[in-house]
């Protein structure tokens, strides 16, 4: 069985070095099961329907320029 690396070395945190918060938090959501149901389910509804679905998940986006 292959071994795991141990989280706490040195090594595997400098692998995360780069990463911000907003690239776990996007990890996160892309990854759960929950969010991607919501999701689906926001894309194609009523412009409210993707408005609840940031509110619920605490999403902000900026505007575009």
């Amino acid at each position: 069985m292959e071994e795991k690396p141990d989280w706490r070395s040195e090594s595997y945190a400098k692998a995360f070095e780069a990463h911000d918060r907003a690239d776990f938090a996007q990890e996160f959501l892309r990854r759960n099961p929950d969010y991607r149901a919501q999701y689906a389910r926001a894309i194609d509804a009523a412009p409210i329907a993707r408005k609840r679905l940031a509110k619920h998940w605490g999403l902000v986006f900026r505007g575009r320029p």
